[in-house]
């Protein structure tokens, strides 16, 4: 459980911080303010992540197999077959679904904690 604490304590802070030095970028270019920029940068990152969250999450147990029998790489115009998921495969779709979810609701509220037109 520490390792997984780590590596989510590294993921958010480099989300995070990629975020913040970007939103302040286009936010003070914009002529906006710091505190304007970085929680607008935050509600955008937090709904993509949300966004994301959902397209994980409600993918079908159906995949599209690419390979020939051979082993080498499909065709150009779309897949051989169809197979279905795997338990694990399905366990981590799960799994980085309720991440994003996760990491896009921390987004959300951290934007709403700094914006200034919020009184809290």
């Amino acid at each position: 459980m520490r390792a997984a604490a780590r590596r989510f304590g590294l993921i958010f802070a480099g989300v995070v911080g990629g975020t913040a030095v970007l939103s302040l970028l286009i936010g003070l270019a914009a002529g906006s303010s710091a505190r304007r920029a970085l929680s607008v940068g935050f509600y955008v990152a937090g709904a993509t992540l949300l966004c994301g969250a959902l397209v994980m999450g409600i993918r079908g147990p159906l995949r599209p197999e690419y390979r020939d029998d051979d082993g080498q790489r499909g065709r150009f115009f779309g897949p051989r077959t169809i197979r279905y998921v795997t338990p694990d495969e399905r366990s981590q779709s799960n799994r980085s679904s309720l991440f994003l979810f996760a990491l896009g609701i921390l987004l959300v509220t951290a934007g709403g904690f700094i914006d200034p037109r919020e009184h809290i």
